[in-house]
């Protein structure tokens, strides 16, 4: 009889001791998520930071976004710079989110702010010079993203005091012949 128990005391302590395991190891996987969305979200945050903090960039990003027309070279060359950090976050965030790395409520943040980016004519154009620069899941995303349309209408700024400061052409409309 108390060799049946102490069989039944270690079966009973070798479960426990599995539910703890697997309890501990979903707590750690919750956590790699946590901090993986806030690490990417903050990366993301550090990619379009620069336009909250340079007045050119924002000029720069402002008029670009309605056409690569509007920018002379050096623009485009830093409005592609721009572009280029925003999307490698993105794709960052894609492929992170596609492992289950990220909180699903918060990808669809991102990909709602995705969408709206990647419908604006100018980023539309860098994106066709530029796409190749980027993983193929991440073009499939962006281009079914481009296929599906903005959530909302997407906000374009047409600047002058961006002109006013020496950045930019004047915008051109798509009727007025911007590529």
């Amino acid at each position: 009889m108390t060799s049946d128990l102490r069989e039944w005391l270690s079966v009973l302590a070798v479960v426990v001791g599995l539910v703890f395991v697997g309890y501990e190891i979903r707590e750690n996987t919750r956590v790699q998520r946590i901090t993986a969305t806030q690490t990417l979200a903050a990366e993301y945050a550090d990619a379009i930071e620069v336009m909250a903090y340079d007045g050119d960039a924002a000029c720069i990003y402002s008029l670009g976004i309605n056409g690569l027309a509007n920018l002379d070279d050096s623009e485009r060359l830093r409005f592609f710079v721009i572009l280029f950090d925003i999307f490698r976050s993105a794709e960052q965030l894609h492929y992170y989110s596609s492992e289950g790395m990220v909180e699903p409520r918060i990808w669809r943040g991102f990909e709602r702010q995705i969408r709206e980016v990647v419908s604006l004519p100018g980023v539309q154009e860098w994106w066709l010079v530029r796409q190749d620069w980027f993983s193929d899941e991440f073009r499939s995303f962006v281009e079914a993203t481009i296929q599906a349309g903005p959530v909302a209408e997407p906000q374009t700024y047409e600047d002058h005091a961006c002109r006013e400061r020496g950045v930019g052409r004047p915008v051109l409309s798509r009727e007025e012949g911007a590529e």
